[in-house]
């Protein structure tokens, strides 16, 4: 590509803006990511472009070859970016296949999390806190551009798994319930799943019968619930706070 391209009807363009769409990610294997920050933590993680999309207002570090660079008028970048301020600046990248295997360390199971926001949140704290593996049932797409642009750099990070039973057998299971135990006087084992249910619904009553513990954040009688990427992000630290004590 060393012909700027200037016509929103481009097969490329097309191509490119389709991904923002759950259908073609899945068919073409690939997503979107935007913004200097985001790419750079990208290429820092040794992940490779499939493509790195230019607008004529950007003038920052190259981070792909020429031969991946494109180059697009502003125009075209509005038409693939999803962004309100943008900064001349999207990638192509390769959706990781998903794994199934047995955790590392503590780790996630979201049964059926279905805003792309709070997937995108959860999966930015579990990058933090050090759980590493993020085991998903019937969940939203985790590459959706909102979930990606939630998550930060925390997508590049994490180990995703389809959920399987047998991959969390012999690990402790603690669900989160508003009628479980203070998580503040909680005391988790070393190792554990910490289990993330619907935001509307809860956690379903099959993967709730699996489940050991449950434990609740306490709140004020005039508070009814908490969102559910902020109390993931409670539970992640609280339980597992005695390995950032020093």
């Amino acid at each position: 590509w060393s012909v700027m391209i200037t016509s929103r009807q481009d097969d490329f363009v097309k191509y490119a803006a389709s991904l923002k769409d759950k259908k073609f990610r899945r068919e073409r294997g690939e997503y979107l990511i935007e913004g200097v920050k985001q790419v750079r933590e990208a290429a820092a993680a040794g992940l490779e472009f499939v493509r790195v999309i230019l607008s004529p207002a950007y003038a920052g570090e190259r981070f792909a070859p020429s031969e991946k660079t494109v180059e697009v008028s502003e125009s075209v970048f509005a038409k693939i970016s999803q962004e309100a301020a943008p900064q001349g600046i999207l990638a192509i990248l390769p959706v990781p296949e998903m794994l199934r295997e047995p955790p590392r360390g503590r780790c996630l199971l979201l049964d059926g999390v279905s805003d792309p926001g709070n997937m995108g949140a959860i999966i930015r704290t579990a990058n933090a806190a050090g759980y590493e593996d993020i085991y998903l049932r019937g969940c939203t797409d985790p590459y959706a551009p909102k979930c990606v642009r939630s998550a930060m750099s925390g997508i590049f990070f994490v180990r995703l798994h389809e959920y399987e039973e047998a991959l969390l057998a012999g690990v402790e299971k603690i669900v989160a319930d508003m009628r479980g135990e203070n998580v503040l006087s909680f005391h988790a084992p070393q190792k554990f799943c910490l289990v993330i249910g619907n935001e509307g619904n809860g956690v379903s009553g099959e993967i709730r019968a699996v489940c050991g513990h449950t434990v609740s954040i306490p709140m004020r009688d005039s508070c009814e619930s908490l969102n559910a990427g902020v109390s993931a992000g409670i539970l992640m630290y609280e339980l597992a706070k005695e390995h950032f004590v020093k």
